[in-house]
């Protein structure tokens, strides 16, 4: 007895059931073709070839702290110090030149430099109408090449033989007085190694130690004739000891003694 047909009969087991490869609704059947590219093959899905594999995208700048702009503003705050540091210089530089001028050494310090006073200097005046009187030398600075003597003393005097100079004057000389008062003369000592006021040496101003003739004219000890002066004296004053002679000279009020003391040299 033939055994029953079962529904299946006539489909060879294990064959795929042709209904499984109809397209189900909501369903795209999917073809893979080989596509070639560079770089070796690669699938297409679909109908529709895949889109290349996109190039890494070039990384963003590094932001530092700060956000965008940063550098500019360190930019700008390093050029605003520059700046900053430029106009304090200007500005020092105006202030030093304006106390320069107002506070600093003029030419009004050469003029009182070069005025008539003790420890400063003189020199003979070129001028022709100086050469004698009381214009005959002018103030100088002592560093002038022009200047000869240096000021020992001034004193109010009508004339050089009243005055009682320092030792070591060698010259004597008078000049015109402050603000064209009287005449007042000046005790003055050589710039050179020439020295005639030393005692003995015959110039300058006769102090004791001096030499003179036998008219009381000054002359150097180490002249014929010569007799040293041991002091100069007024009327009632005792010539000190050593003295041997003494010349009357008699008053004169040009003259600081009467009477000039005399010894041996």
């Amino acid at each position: 007895m033939p055994s029953p047909v079962s529904p299946d009969a006539g489909v060879p087991e294990h064959q795929p059931d042709p209904r499984s490869r109809q397209a189900q609704p909501g369903r795209r059947s999917v073809q893979f073709e080989p596509v070639q590219r560079s770089g070796g093959f690669q699938p297409r899905t679909g109908q529709f070839p895949a889109r290349p594999a996109a190039e890494p995208a070039p990384s963003a700048p590094e932001q530092r702290p700060g956000g965008s702009g940063g550098g500019e503003r360190r930019g700008g705050t390093r050029r605003d110090k520059i700046w900053s540091v430029v106009a304090f210089l200007v500005a020092a530089g105006v202030i030093i030149a304006v106390g320069i001028h107002f506070f600093g050494p003029d030419s009004a310090d050469e003029e009182v430099a070069a005025s008539w006073a003790v420890d400063s200097c003189a020199g003979p005046n070129p001028s022709p109408e100086a050469t004698e009187g009381a214009k005959a030398y002018l103030p100088l600075l002592c560093d002038d090449p022009e200047a000869t003597v240096t000021i020992l003393d001034i004193q109010d005097a009508v004339s050089v033989d009243q005055l009682h100079c320092p030792d070591g004057t060698d010259v004597v000389f008078q000049k015109d007085g402050q603000a064209g008062g009287d005449t007042q003369a000046v005790c003055a000592r050589n710039l050179s190694d020439d020295h005639p006021g030393d005692p003995g040496n015959g110039g300058g101003q006769l102090v004791t130690g001096d030499c003179v003739d036998s008219k009381g004219a000054e002359l150097a000890c180490a002249s014929k004739g010569a007799h040293k002066v041991t002091g100069l004296i007024v009327s009632g004053v005792e010539c000190p000891e050593g003295t041997t002679d003494k010349l009357e000279l008699g008053f004169d009020a040009s003259r600081s003694f009467e009477t000039v003391c005399l010894g041996s040299k």
